[in-house]
């Protein structure tokens, strides 16, 4: 699967905000003088994370915004691009679709749900409890919803996430990206469960988190807590909603192209960015529809050898399996796609045929399924 570029109207509003914040003119100027600004942040969310979050608030002022949306708002929008690539079509509602993201900074989530809703009635509002954030995010919206989203409205709610508590108010959608991991053990399940009650029948809470291994596998904790105390289903990644068969956090990798902008800071960084590894849940009060195919997702790192292709894959029966996928099974753009085979990819498979070894199992594609509505 292929993850959109980044689109360019949102570096180059990011550009700008960072040209007039350092007074420097030229791109590379600009982005030289914003590098401390931009190593800080990187530095927090890695070597220096903080034990209390609250205690060191980023998004301070306009400055660090740019910062922040320069060095992590593309990787926001291709992590959220791919996640919504794999989900199937948003019900139709007959109103605008309701959009609340928690923990929205300067937007990007949002910006790339958007973007993939096309030109859908979309109301979104946006919370976080960084004033500067929210006048970061409105200031874009503002430039950008005439030539992108024209359809979208946008509120903003300046308050904390301790402040959030479900009311009337329920949303087709809630977004919660990169933010239960700033929270301490006990308010990530709080802030989940109150999440959960916002959402409107059908609707779908989307979790993204990174893969932080010195935090202990709290996703698959969350899972179980979604599925056991909050009444929710797992629409994705899960092919099923048994207990978790992985030994190690389950995560996905991702090969996107860096944005030029990013390109010149990460030079000074040298961080690897080429590959994004995160965690993610699509959660719904409404079980997922029964799917035509079988369904197995990649959980480890793909081996090619002549004519085939291994890789282990989390099955819809709950169990992990090592499966052979012979490239004489395929076209030739299913052959392209095995070469590029990536963790976390889902496949849709024919029946699985046990070979001599109990552990090894050989699939062929399914027949490709006809599209939604058709």
């Amino acid at each position: 699967m292929s993850i959109p570029s980044y689109p360019a109207e949102l570096e180059a509003h990011w550009i700008r905000v960072a040209q007039a914040e350092t007074h420097g003119t030229a791109l590379r100027d600009a982005l030289h003088r914003l590098l401390p600004d931009v190593r800080r942040l990187a530095d927090r969310f890695t070597v220096a994370r903080p034990t209390d979050a609250d205690a060191a608030p980023y998004l301070r002022d306009t400055r660090a915004c740019a910062a922040y949306s320069l060095y992590f708002a593309p990787q926001t929008h291709a992590r959220l691009a791919a996640i919504l690539a794999e989900l199937p079509p948003f019900p139709e509602t007959a109103r605008p679709l309701r959009v609340l993201e928690l923990g929205a900074g300067t937007g990007a989530a949002a910006w790339a749900l958007l973007d993939q809703l096309g030109r859908r009635p979309v109301a979104l509002t946006a919370w976080d409890h960084s004033r500067a954030a929210l006048r970061c995010l409105h200031d874009l919206f503002t430039e950008l919803r005439h030539a992108r989203w024209p359809d979208a409205m946008l509120r903003t709610n300046c308050a904390s996430l301790a402040e959030f508590a479900p009311d009337a108010d329920k949303y087709d959608v809630v977004l919660l990206h990169y933010v239960l991991n700033e929270l301490p053990l006990d308010g990530r399940r709080a802030l989940l469960g109150r999440a959960a009650r916002s959402l409107a029948p059908g609707g779908r809470l989307i979790v993204c988190e990174p893969l932080v291994r010195a935090e202990g596998d709290f996703m698959r904790e969350l899972r179980a807590a979604a599925l056991r105390d909050f009444g929710l289903h797992v629409l994705a990644p899960c092919p099923h909603e048994q207990a978790c068969p992985l030994g190690e956090p389950c995560h996905d990798v991702r090969t996107w192209i860096l944005p030029q902008s990013l390109q010149i800071l990460n030079s000074a960084l040298h961080r690897d960015l080429r590959h994004l590894a995160y965690s993610f849940l699509v959660l719904s009060p409404t079980p997922p529809a029964g799917a035509a195919t079988l369904r197995a997702r990649v959980v480890g790192s793909p081996t090619h050898a002549k004519g085939q292709t291994l890789c282990p894959a989390c099955c819809s029966d709950g169990l992990v399996r090592r499966i052979q996928l012979l490239h004489r099974d395929f076209d030739v753009a299913g052959r392209k796609g095995l070469r590029h085979l990536e963790r976390g990819q889902v496949l849709a498979l024919a029946a699985l045929k046990p070979l001599g070894d109990p552990a090894l199992f050989r699939a062929a594609p399914a027949p490709l399924e006809p599209p939604p509505g058709t």
